[in-house]
C-alpha cells in the first residue's frame, strides 16, 4: 500500500473517475469491480461511498460535468423521471409484445379445426411454431426485456426445454405411468393445441407485455433511486422493495391472464390448474429481469435446475418400469404428472428471487441510462 492508496486507485480507475457525474457512480463503479465496506477500510474510509466522495472530488472534470452534478437535484429526478418516460411503452411496442400471445392463438384454433386432417394440421404447426419462436425472440432482443450483450448461452435452450415440457412434457409423464389419456384429444401430437391445453401457453406469450412493462417501470424507478441515494445502502434500502412489488405486480398481471384466457378457452381455473403456469411465468420473469441486469449466468443456472428436475421426472417415469427400479415412480405420483411444473419451477423462481434481491440491491446493477 501506497503512502497516498487512493491515489492509486484513481490512476487504476481512471477511466471512471473521470467520466462520473456524481460519487455514486463512482461508488457503483467500484462496486462492480469488487470494493466492498471492508475493502474501502484499507483506503482509510468507512464505505464506499465515503471513498467514492474523496475520488470524486479529487478527479479534475470539465467545467460542464461540474455544473451539471451541482445544478442536479436528485429529489426532483427521483419524482419527474418515473412520471415522464418511466411507466409508459408506445404503441407499437405494445403490439409488437402481444404479437405471439395472438399468434399463438390463432394457431391453436387453426391446428384444431384442422384436427380431422393430421396432414394438414402438422404443415400449419410446423409454419407457425417458428414463427412465433421468431416473434418471441425479437421482443426479448429489444426494448425493455433486452439483455445488454446477450443472455448466457444455455439461457435460451433451458427456455425452449421448459416451455416444450409444459406441452407435452406432462402429458408423457402420465402416458409412461399408465395414467389415461385424455379420451377427448384424437390425435395425441397436436393436444397442446386444443383450445383448453392452449389456453396456459397462449396466457404466457400475452404476458410478454406486461412482462415488458414490468420491467421497464423497474429499471427507471430503480435508477431514479440511484439518483437520489447519498450511499449504497440508501440505495438498497430503496430498491429492494421496489422489486419485490414488481415480481408481485407481474404476478397478479400474469394470474389475471391466465383467468381470463381459461375462461375464454373454457380451461380448468383451478389453483391446482393455474399452479404450473404461473410458477413458469415467474422463473421465466425473474431470470430474465436477472440477465437484463448483468446476471446472465444466475438466470441459466435457475433455468438449469428446473429443467434438471423435470428430466429426472421423466426419466423416473421412464424407469419404473424396470424391475428393482419401480419406486422411482413414488415422488412422481404424490406430486402428480399434470403438476411437476409448479414446485420445479416455483422453488427455482423463489431461490432466483432471493439471489436478485441481493444483487440487483447493488447500485453497479442498475447503470446510467444511455
Amino acid at each position: 500500500m501506497t503512502a497516498d492508496p487512493v491515489l492509486g486507485l484513481i490512476h487504476r480507475h481512471q477511466e471512471l473517475c473521470a467520466e462520473a457525474v456524481d460519487p455514486l457512480e463512482i461508488a457503483a463503479g467500484l462496486e462492480a469491480h469488487g470494493m466492498t465496506d471492508s475493502v474501502a477500510g484499507r483506503f482509510r474510509h468507512r464505505d464506499v461511498f465515503s471513498l467514492a466522495e474523496e475520488v470524486y472530488a479529487r478527479v479534475p472534470r470539465e467545467a460542464g460535468q461540474t455544473r451539471a452534478h451541482q445544478d442536479h437535484d436528485p429529489a426532483a429526478s427521483a419524482v419527474r423521471r418515473p412520471r415522464s418516460a418511466a411507466v409508459r411503452l408506445s404503441a407499437y411496442r405494445a403490439a409488437l409484445y402481444l404479437l405471439p400471445g395472438a399468434a399463438c392463438a390463432a394457431t391453436a384454433l387453426s391446428v384444431h379445426a384442422l384436427r380431422a386432417q393430421p396432414l394438414r394440421a402438422l404443415a400449419v404447426a410446423a409454419v407457425a411454431v417458428p414463427l412465433i419462436a421468431l416473434a418471441v425472440q425479437s421482443v426479448v432482443r429489444q426494448g425493455p426485456l433486452r439483455a445488454p450483450g446477450g443472455a448466457a448461452a444455455g439461457g435460451a435452450l433451458w427456455t425452449c426445454w421448459l416451455l416444450g415440457f409444459a406441452l407435452y412434457g406432462e402429458p408423457a409423464v402420465a402416458a409412461l405411468l399408465g395414467h389415461p389419456a385424455d379420451a377427448g384429444v384424437p390425435f395425441a401430437p397436436f393436444a397442446p393445441f386444443a383450445p383448453a391445453a392452449a389456453a396456459a401457453p397462449t396466457a404466457l406469450a400475452l404476458a410478454l407485455a406486461p412482462a415488458a412493462w414490468c420491467a421497464h417501470r423497474y429499471a427507471v424507478r430503480s435508477r431514479a433511486h440511484r439518483d437520489a441515494s447519498r450511499s449504497l445502502a440508501d440505495f438498497a434500502a430503496a430498491v429492494r422493495p421496489l422489486l419485490a412489488g414488481t415480481m408481485v405486480l407481474f404476478l397478479l398481471l400474469l394470474l389475471a391472464l391466465l383467468c381470463a384466457v381459461s375462461a375464454a378457452t373454457g380451461a380448468a381455473r383451478t389453483p391446482a390448474a393455474l399452479a404450473g403456469p404461473a410458477a413458469l411465468g415467474m422463473l421465466l420473469f425473474t431470470a430474465r429481469l436477472l440477465a437484463i441486469h448483468g446476471f446472465p449466468g444466475a438466470a441459466a443456472a435457475g433455468l438449469a435446475a428446473a429443467s434438471a428436475v423435470e428430466v429426472c421426472a421423466l426419466a423416473g417415469a421412464f424407469l419404473h418400469r424396470v424391475h428393482g427400479l419401480e419406486p422411482l415412480a413414488g415422488p412422481i405420483e404424490a406430486v402428480g404428472p399434470a403438476a411437476l411444473s409448479a414446485p420445479a419451477c416455483g422453488v427455482a423462481a423463489l431461490v432466483l428471487a432471493g439471489y436478485a434481491r441481493r444483487a440487483l440491491s447493488r447500485a453497479s446493477a442498475h447503470p446510467v441510462a444511455p
